[in-house]
């Protein structure tokens, strides 16, 4: 009988190391995923910050050139920052 219970015992042992390495993994996730999230966070509290002032530039530019101008120039824009993005990527 006390085999089985230092059986049982060491298996114990093995099953909380195993734990300790799992919840260690899953905390080194959670820290990625933080990062992230608080990037993330950063950039949405400056996009509010600057929300009114965009609006108004943009408002004076449709203004000051006109709205098919405007338009043709934000789609080139559009365009230019979707290659940036794709092109930031590839070197990360």
């Amino acid at each position: 009988m006390s085999t089985h219970l230092e059986q049982l015992a060491a298996r114990r042992r093995q099953l909380q190391s195993r734990c300790a390495v799992q919840r260690g993994e899953i905390a080194e996730s959670q820290a990625g995923i933080d990062a992230g999230a608080a990037r993330a966070d950063r950039v949405i509290a400056m996009a509010q910050r600057f929300t009114p002032l965009m609006l108004v530039v943009g408002v004076a530019i449709v203004l000051a050139i006109g709205p098919g101008r405007a338009l043709g120039l934000f789609r080139r824009g559009l365009v230019a920052a979707t290659i940036a993005d794709r092109a930031a990527r590839l070197l990360r």
